[in-house]
Parts: C-alpha cells; structure tokens; sequence
C-alpha cells in the first residue's frame, strides 16, 4: 500500500503533482462531503487527527466523528438529514463559509480531540450543491498551553505576596499559606524567627487580612520597655498606683479592643508579666495595675519572638504554660540566607522606594553587587539588606548601585565572614543552630572536609554551617579536590 501511495504522489518533471497529492501536504485536516453526507476525500491530515485511515471512511457517512456541533435531525419524510447540509443547499448564492467554530470530534480511540472546523458549500460546473469542504486544525497543543497557564496563575493567585512581605521562594509561600490560614481565625499565633526576618510585618499580614482590619491594631516591643512600666503600659494603672501616677490610665490592651494586640520579643517578658498574661489568655479579662476590678476585652493576641522559647522553657524563665497558650498556630519565618533567591525581588523594592523618598534615579545593582549579596550570609536578614541599599543611596553617584557604595561589612570579603562569624542567632526551634567550632568561614580544604563530614557530606547543611552559599561549597570542593569518601 505504501509503495502505491508513493507511486501515486510522484509528480514528473516539470507537472503539477496531482490533487490528491496536494490535499495530501496540508497540514489541516479536509475532508469533502457530497449531497448524500457521503466521505469522498480524506486527507493525510485526517488520517493523523482521527487514528481513521482514508480506506475505512470513504463513502461512508461522516457522522462516526461524533462532531459536538453536527445536528443529525429527522424531517417531515421520516428521513434523517444533516443540519450543516441542509444550511449549505440554503447559503448557496452565498461566498461566505456555512461553518466557523471551535468544537470537538471523537478519534477512533474514542477520546475527544479539540479543532477549530471551517466548512462551506460545494457547487458543480452548473451551479447546483454537490457537497460540503470542511478543514479541521486540531487545536490539542493550544488546549494544553491555555490548561499550563491556568494552573499557573492558579498557583500564582494561591501564593502571591502577602501584605508587605516580599519573595516567591518556596519558603515564603509556605508563610504566605499560613497567613491565610490564620487570619480567618482569632487563634493565638506565634510568630519566630531571626531578628530582621519581618515578624512585625507577618503580624500587619495577619491582621489587615482578616476579619478584624478595621479594628485597632496596637503594636508593643516588650523588649524596649523597662520591666517596671511594661505591666502598667499593657494593662494600664489607676490614679496612685505608683510613684507618677497621677492619673488612670488605658492600657494597649484596652487601645487594642475589637482588634489585634502584637507582642514583639515576648520571651523578654518578666515572670509577673507573664502570669498577668496567661489569666488574659485564659479568661479573657485582667486587671489594671493597682485594682482590683476585672475588666473585659475582645483582642486577638500576636506573639513574636527571636528566642527559643522551649529552651526559655527548660531553663526556668518562660513558664510553660503560657508557652502553650501562645503557640497554638506557630509561623517560622525563614532567614535570608535560606531563601536567597528572593534577593532580586527584595532589590527592586528597595530601589523603588527609595528612589520615591530621595528623588533619584537609580535603575538597578551592578553584577558585583549581586554575586557579592548572593555570596553574604545575611546574619541580619531582610532588615540588613534593606539598609544595605539604603547607605548605597547615600553614596551612589551612578544609574547603578556599585560595590564600594555598600557597607564595609558587606563589600569586603574578610570583613563580610567576620560579620558572619559574630551572628548569634540564638533562635533554633526546629533545627540546631551551627557550632561555634563550625562557623569560622570557608578558610581550608581541611576545614570543609571536617565540616562536609560531619553533616553527612550535605552541601546545603554546610553552606549554612559555614554562613557561605552552597555554590561556594561546591566551587570550593572543586578547587580544592574535596570528594566523598566513596568517590
């Protein structure tokens, strides 16, 4: 059969190829119908389509292809006549095409297949219908393409930036879901994380998203009050309480009433703070400092913290209980160096920011630059690299933020692993935190064998040992012919 179809597509020197053979190159698919709704032509194209070779369809009706715009109707004389048909005997005296849509046909596997169908009528020497030309292009590949992107910007909608928190890393929309998650509720939420991380910024998220965005939204570093006026400035005092206090005053728990109190740093709390706090966490009501005489709020509590709070726990200075009241929904916030891709994103927004506060003009970072923040461990986290960019523009002269208009500590490479080496975390809920005898910086072949080994040869692990990038890990070992023992 196939050296038939060879011998009947060979055109000679100097004619044109016959037809059938030209119907044959299309890339369409065509089929031709006559009077009757009988298959007199089929093309290759069809053949590849429908899975329907031309030789099991010819003169047969086409309605096997189940077309989803086809009406196969009964007439007045009990006969079954073809709705497109009939259309083109009555569209005759008109050029324009009967038929120009998208549908589905049915292959001959059974599964539908997507084409956009362009059908018009035939007419003979002496003008009267003799059929019906349809050219079908299978629309499968853009039908996929339209499916990827919708459950791409499904995915985006799912994960895009929430509040004022910036990054697409994986770490971020895992933050991003929780947000969402906690604020439809009025659960307790502890926020951890490094200092810099954007706890304070999780904690507007959480509120501004919610049901409560219209209510107050009172914000208290615990840290940054003394103990002694801490209590008196959460819960407020009455007129004699104690030496100054002259009049009765509210509270920012009372300031806070309908809406969201955030409690920065509060493991730094005192132990009689924390007792005033877990009577509020459990009843609901406290008392202002010297009386006696409960009062009620309705005020969703935000925590955050830098410590770790269970080993606060264990040494006797956070009580546990109160431990438990406030992490019912925890959100881990993840350092900059774990999310580093998120850099680039971080830039822009700075840049467009304080390109509005200064008045300048500053288009982007060179490449010195970003290999240089792409290299830093980033001990203070997004806070650091925003003010990074901010002393740029004290010294930035050019359409771009070059290296020496960094800080020292970031620009120069044995001050950057100095700053890196001082890092006290000191937060580690999840994860241990890197020895002291580990993060000295990448310095020796020796140095990042004992290291490798010691995390099971993990490059990402001693990447964040080391406060390097992993790249640096692999560069290095590179350089220096350091291989797994089973290489």
């Amino acid at each position: 059969m196939d050296e038939e179809n060879e011998d009947r597509n060979r055109c000679p020197p100097g004619q044109m190829p016959p037809c059938h053979a030209i119907l044959d190159m299309l890339p369409a698919g065509l089929i031709m119908v006559d009077a009757d709704g009988l298959i007199r032509t089929w093309n290759r194209a069809m053949e590849q389509l429908t899975g329907y070779p031309a030789q099991e369809v010819l003169g047969g009706s086409c309605t096997f292809l189940d077309c989803e715009s086809c009406e196969i109707a009964e007439g007045t004389d009990g006969a079954t006549h073809c709705r497109l048909l009939a259309e083109a005997r009555r569209n005759l005296d008109h050029e324009e095409t009967i038929e120009e849509k998208e549908c589905t046909i049915r292959g001959k596997n059974g599964d539908p297949v997507p084409v956009f169908k362009n059908a018009c009528a035939l007419k003979d020497e002496n003008g009267r219908f003799c059929g019906v030309i349809e050219t079908l292009t299978d629309l499968t590949p853009i039908k996929r393409l339209e499916r990827n992107l919708s459950a791409l910007q499904e995915s985006a909608s799912r994960f895009q930036e929430v509040g004022r928190l910036v990054g697409t890393s994986d770490a971020m929309r895992s933050v991003y879901e929780r947000v969402r998650m906690a604020a439809e509720s009025f659960a307790t939420v502890l926020i951890r994380g490094e200092t810099g991380t954007g706890k304070e910024l999780v904690a507007e998220a959480l509120h501004h998203s919610g049901p409560r965005s219209g209510a107050p939204f009172v914000k208290v570093n615990c840290s940054a009050l003394p103990e002694n006026l801490l209590e008196s400035e959460l819960f407020g005092h009455v007129r004699g309480a104690f030496t100054g206090a002259t009049d009765n005053r509210m509270g920012r728990f009372e300031a806070a009433d309908g809406g969201t109190i955030f409690l920065d740093e509060i493991g730094d709390i005192s132990p009689v703070t924390q007792l005033k706090l877990l009577r509020f966490l459990q009843e609901r009501e406290f008392e202002r400092v010297g009386e006696a005489t409960p009062r009620k709020v309705d005020v969703r509590v935000i925590c955050a913290t830098h410590r770790n709070l269970r080993e606060l726990v264990q040494a006797g200075e956070f009580r546990e209980d109160l431990y438990y009241r406030i992490r019912v929904f925890p959100i881990d916030l993840p350092p900059l160096r774990e999310r580093k891709t998120d850099i680039p994103r971080l830039v822009d927004t700075y840049i467009e920011r304080f390109n509005k506060e200064t008045g300048k003009n500053i288009k982007g970072i060179t490449n010195e630059v970003r290999h240089c923040f792409m290299e830093h461990c980033w001990p203070g986290n997004v806070r650091e690299l925003e003010n990074a960019i901010e002393h740029a523009y004290v010294t930035c002269q050019g359409p771009e933020i070059g290296l020496f208009d960094l800080p020292p500590e970031i620009r120069m490479v044995e001050w950057r692993n100095a700053h890196c080496n001082e890092r006290q975390s000191g937060f580690a809920e999840e994860s241990a935190a890197p020895s002291a005898s580990d993060a000295q910086g990448l310095n020796s072949a020796e140095q990042l064998r004992n290291v490798l080994e010691k995390c099971g040869w993990n490059r990402s692990e001693a990447a964040r040992r080391l406060g390097v990038n992993r790249s640096t890990i692999w560069r290095r070992m590179k350089q220096w012919g350091v291989q797994p023992p089973n290489r």
